[in-house]
C-alpha cells in the first residue's frame, strides 16, 4: 500500500492539476477564437501556446515525482527520505527552475507583442516596447545562465545538494532572479496605462480597460509572495521555505499564462453583455478603445501628407496612364507629374480614365 501524500506534496498537486486544465482551457479557446473569426494565430498566440507547453512540462515533472519517483510521495527536502530521493528532488528542482524562466519569458514576449500591434499607431511607445522585449530576452539569458551554471561542476547542484564551495548560495541566487523579474513583470503592467489615459474616453469606460490591462498584477502578488518564501529572516542562508517557493512558482507560471489570455477573451463579453450591467459597459468600453485605436492609426496616416481635404489630380507625363486621386500638399495647380508615392504618404480613393 502507497504512503499517503505529504502535506507538501498534496498541495503542489492540486495546484499542478488545477493550473494544468485552465491554462489549456484558456489557451486553446483564445486559439479558437482567433479561428472562429476567420484569423490566423500570430505571434502573441503562438507564444502563449509553447507557454502553455513549458507550463504542462514543468507541472508534469512534479506530478511525476510525486507519483513515480518520491518512495515516500513527498515533495520535501527531507535528509530522512534516503540519498537517492534527495538527490531526485534537486534534479527536478533544477529542470524546473530551467522551465520556469522559459515559461516566464514566453507570456511576457506575448503580452509585449499583443501591445505592440495594439498600439501600432504610437511610435513612442512602440520603442518603449521593442526595449522592454529586449530586456526580456537578456533577463532570460542571463538568469538561464546563472542558475544552469551556478554550481562547479553542474552535478554538483545534485550531488552535493547545492552546497558550498561547489556551488553560489541558492537562496541569493533565486532572490536577485526572482527581484529582477518583478521589475519587468511591473514595467510592462505600466506600458499601457498612460496611454490608456489619454484616450478621449470618460472615466467610467477606462476604468473597465485599465482593469483589463491590470489583471497582470495578480502575477506580481504571486512573485511578492514568492520572495517571501525565498527569503526567510532572520537566517539568510538556509531561509529557503522549499514547500512555499515551489507551490508559488508553480501559481506564478500558470496564472500569468490564464491573465496573458483574458484581454483576447473580447468577444465573448458578448454573450454576457445583455444580462449582466457591468459587463455589458466592459464590453462597450473595449469598443470604444477598438475603434478609437482604428481612428487613431487613420488619423497617423493622413496627418503624414497634410491637412484632410486636400486632393489632387495625378497623371504621368504622357497623360495615356491610368490615373488615380491622391493626397497631396501644397499644391498649386490640380494636375501633377505621377511619381513613386511611398505607401503611407497617400491614400487612394478610386481610379479614373486618362484624358
Amino acid at each position: 500500500m502507497s504512503p499517503p501524500l505529504t502535506k507538501n506534496a498534496r498541495e503542489n498537486y492540486v495546484a499542478s492539476v488545477t493550473l494544468i486544465v485552465l491554462t489549456s482551457v484558456c489557451v486553446l479557446l483564445r486559439l479558437s477564437l482567433k479561428i472562429f473569426r476567420g484569423q490566423s494565430p500570430r505571434g502573441p498566440d503562438l507564444l502563449c501556446f509553447v507557454a502553455m507547453g513549458v507550463f504542462g512540462t514543468y507541472a508534469a515533472l512534479i506530478l511525476n515525482f510525486i507519483f513515480n519517483v518520491s518512495q515516500y510521495r513527498a515533495l520535501d527536502p527531507d535528509p530522512r527520505l534516503g540519498v537517492d530521493e534527495a538527490m531526485n528532488l534537486a534534479k527536478l528542482v533544477y529542470t524546473n527552475e530551467l522551465l520556469f524562466g522559459a515559461g516566464i519569458t514566453a507570456i511576457k514576449l506575448s503580452i509585449l507583442w499583443f501591445y505592440h500591434d495594439l498600439f501600432s499607431v504610437d511610435m513612442t511607445l512602440l520603442r518603449v516596447i521593442r526595449v522592454t522585449a529586449g530586456i526580456c530576452i537578456l533577463w532570460f539569458v542571463v538568469a538561464t545562465l546563472v542558475i544552469a551554471l551556478q554550481c562547479s561542476p553542474v552535478q554538483a547542484y545534485w550531488e552535493h545538494y547545492d552546497l558550498p564551495p561547489y556551488c553560489l548560495e541558492y537562496p541569493r541566487v533565486l532572490l536577485g532572479y526572482e527581484i529582477s523579474n518583478l521589475f519587468i513583470d511591473v514595467a510592462i503592467l505600466c506600458i499601457p496605462t498612460g496611454t490608456i489615459i489619454r484616450l478621449n474616453l470618460s472615466w467610467l469606460r477606462k476604468v473597465p480597460i485599465i482593469s483589463i490591462f491590470l489583471l497582470g498584477a495578480v502575477v506580481c502578488i504571486f512573485s511578492i509572495v514568492r520572495l517571501t518564501a525565498i527569503w526567510n529572516p532572520p537566517d539568510i542562508f538556509t531561509g529557503l521555505n522549499f514547500g512555499a517557493t515551489y507551490i508559488w512558482s508553480t501559481a506564478q507560471l500558470g496564472v500569468a499564462i490564464i491573465t496573458s489570455c483574458l484581454p483576447t477573451f473580447g468577444p465573448l463579453l458578448s454573450f454576457f453583455a445583455k444580462p449582466v450591467p457591468y459587463i455589458r459597459s466592459l464590453y462597450e468600453a473595449l469598443r470604444s478603445f477598438s475603434s478609437i485605436n482604428r481612428s487613431s492609426a487613420r488619423n497617423k496616416v493622413m496627418g503624414a501628407v497634410g491637412d484632410e481635404g486636400s486632393w489632387g489630380r495625378v497623371a504621368d507625363d504622357r497623360g495615356t496612364s491610368p490615373q488615380s486621386w491622391t493626397h497631396a500638399v501644397d499644391l498649386d495647380t490640380t494636375q501633377f507629374a505621377l511619381h513613386a508615392v511611398p505607401s503611407r504618404a497617400a491614400l487612394v480613393d478610386r481610379g479614373v480614365d486618362a484624358v
